[in-house]
């Protein structure tokens, strides 16, 4: 009978862990959306003999990838953000994990 009770606050103590993470996901995934998506990357174009190099800014928009071009200031400005927005992903894929390792164990325990 003792053991039933430490083995239910084990699973309590899972359970508030695992509240934990979906609410830190949830405070990642805002966060996230406020940052600009997407990656640096530099476009060519040729124009009358001429070959032009400049920044852009790279998204999947749906199924199409979309450039805009942007000014060399503008892609300094955004590298960071891009940079702490990839940052975060990195962390949001992390505790999604952790999600998924807890609900297994979650449902190992009721059986």
């Amino acid at each position: 009978m003792r053991a039933a009770k430490k083995d239910q606050s084990v699973f309590n103590m899972l359970k508030s862990e695992r509240d934990r993470c979906v609410e830190l996901a949830e405070r990642l995934r805002r966060e996230i959306d406020q940052f600009p998506k997407g990656s640096l990357g530099k476009r060519k174009v040729k124009s009358q003999g001429k070959e032009y190099i400049y920044p852009c800014l790279r998204y999947r928009d749906g199924t199409k990838v979309t450039y805009e071009h942007l000014s060399k200031q503008q892609a300094e400005e955004i590298q960071p953000l891009l940079e702490r927005r990839k940052k975060l992903e990195k962390s949001l894929r992390a505790n999604k994990k952790r999600i998924a390792t807890i609900d297994a164990l979650l449902v190992k325990g009721e059986k």
